[in-house]
Parts: C-alpha cells; structure tokens; sequence
C-alpha cells in the first residue's frame, strides 16, 4: 500500500516536470523567467551588487545604506548575494501564487480529475502534484542562484569558497519559505474551480488575513502570535538576517506548510470530482 502511494506520488510529481519541458505553455514559460531574470540580474543586482562592494568598508557608505533601509546587506559577505536575497525575498512567493495556482482545479474543471482518480488515490494525486511544483520552484531558485554565483566568481574567482556557502544557504532558505505558499496554492486549487480564482483568493486571503490579525492584535495584543498562520510574515526578518542565520526561522514555514497540506488534503477527499 505504502509502496504503490509512493510510486503513484512519485509519477504524478514526474508528469508535472515532463509537463514544464515538454509542452508549449510550460516551454514559454521558461523563456519568459529567463528573460525577466537576465535583465533582473544584469541591472538591479548586478548595478547594486558594484555600489554595496564600493561601500562596504566605508563608514559613510554604510550610514548612507542603514539610513536608506538597506544597512542589513552589509551582512553579506558577497554583494551579489546580499541583493538577491532581497529581491528573491518578494519575486519568488509572487511567482509561486501563478505557478501553483493550478495544481487540480483545471482538472476538476475539464472532468480529468475523475478519470485521474480512478488510476491513483487522491492523495496521491494532492501531494504529487505539491511536490512536482516544489520541484519546479527549486529548479528556478537553483538556477537564479548559480546565474548570481557566476556574477559574484566573474568579479572575484577568490570568492568561491564563500560564495558557495552563501549559495547553499540562500537556496535552502528559498524552498523552505515557498512551502507554505505551495501548500495553501493547493489547498486553493482543491476547492475553485480555476486557476484564477486560485490566485485572487491567494492574495485576498493574504490581505486580509493580515489586516484583519493586525487589527485585532492592536487591541489585544496577545492575538498578534495568530501572525504565524500568514505565509512569509517573517519576510521582515528574513530580510534582516544573513548567511545560515537565515534558519533560525525554518520553524515557521514549516509549521504552515503543515496546517495547509491538512486543510487541502481535507478539503481534497471531501470535494466533488
């Protein structure tokens, strides 16, 4: 039983990587993320990466960087790395909204999620499909970090050793935020009926649910620690942080990811094919 879940799970993960290579919409999707993220890493990061280096040991520099907001990338023993992480900090939950938006509404819709469900069991289906988009997404977050890995050795060959382990710990830190992100997309996905609702609901539940715990929490502050049920609210800190001090906060991500993959494999068993 275990044995066949498994292989069912592991198949269903390998159509949604097939699926990212192999046809038309999935093809044009890489290429669109490769041009964005060329001129993404040529400009902002690249031109920020040379001002921070310039700076770093400047006293004036680094009062001019704290008093703009951006002090915490000093942290960074590579520039490059330090402005990637910012950015990576906001384009990849953001990316994540659009490419795990669809992980079984489509099928639902079109009637082939039936036809899916009479080969693998539903949980099969929920978490092959969760892992295929994890690997989707740790393929771009790998990719992104090499491409930054070459422009940081491309300005120092002597940085490897460094550069390498600021490398790991940032693709590290990567997947595990998207986590909760990818579990609440396929709890989304389990329940409308198109990929769009998926991504609006995403954001509204997003929103709101911040705005809503924020306001509650003036008044009673003891309602602030529901904060922790909102995907990436510790993106402040993470930005604030640096290198492996980065894990300090993997408790939490995982946590959510915990609650959502329950909530969407509920949701899951009990919603209409």
């Amino acid at each position: 039983m275990t044995s066949g879940f498994l292989n069912a799970t592991l198949l269903i993960c390998q159509f949604e990587l097939k699926r990212l290579f192999t046809t038309r919409k999935g093809l044009l999707y890489l290429i669109t993320f490769a041009i964005v993220w060329y001129f993404i890493l040529l400009y902002p990061i690249r031109f920020s990466a040379d001002l921070f280096a310039q700076n770093q040991n400047s006293t004036q520099g680094s009062n001019f960087f704290e008093f703009i907001g951006f002090g915490a990338l000093l942290n960074w023993k590579i520039p490059e790395f330090g402005v990637y992480w910012r950015f990576a900090l906001i384009i990849f939950p953001l990316l994540c909204i659009t490419i795990a938006s669809d992980q079984s509404c489509s099928d639902r819709e079109r009637g082939t999620l039936r036809f899916l469900c009479l080969r693998v069991s539903r949980d099969s289906l929920f978490f092959g499909r969760f892992i295929g988009v994890m690997a989707i997404q740790t393929l771009l977050i790998l990719v992104t970090v090499l491409s930054t890995l070459a422009l940081a050795l491309y300005r120092d060959i002597n940085l490897l050793s460094v550069a390498l382990n600021s490398a790991s710990a940032i693709a590290l830190n990567l997947v595990l935020i998207l986590l909760p992100f990818t579990a609440l997309m396929a709890a989304l996905s389990a329940s409308v009926k198109s990929a769009r609702q998926a991504s609006v609901w995403a954001i509204l539940i997003w929103s709101f649910l911040a705005g809503i715990i924020s306001g509650l929490s003036y008044y009673l502050p003891a309602l602030a620690n529901l904060k922790i049920l909102i995907p990436g609210y510790q993106m402040t800190e993470l930005s604030q942080l640096a290198e492996w001090q980065t894990l300090e906060l993997a408790y939490i991500p995982l946590l959510q990811s915990l609650v959502f993959l329950g909530i969407g494999r509920w949701i899951m068993l009990r919603q209409s094919l």
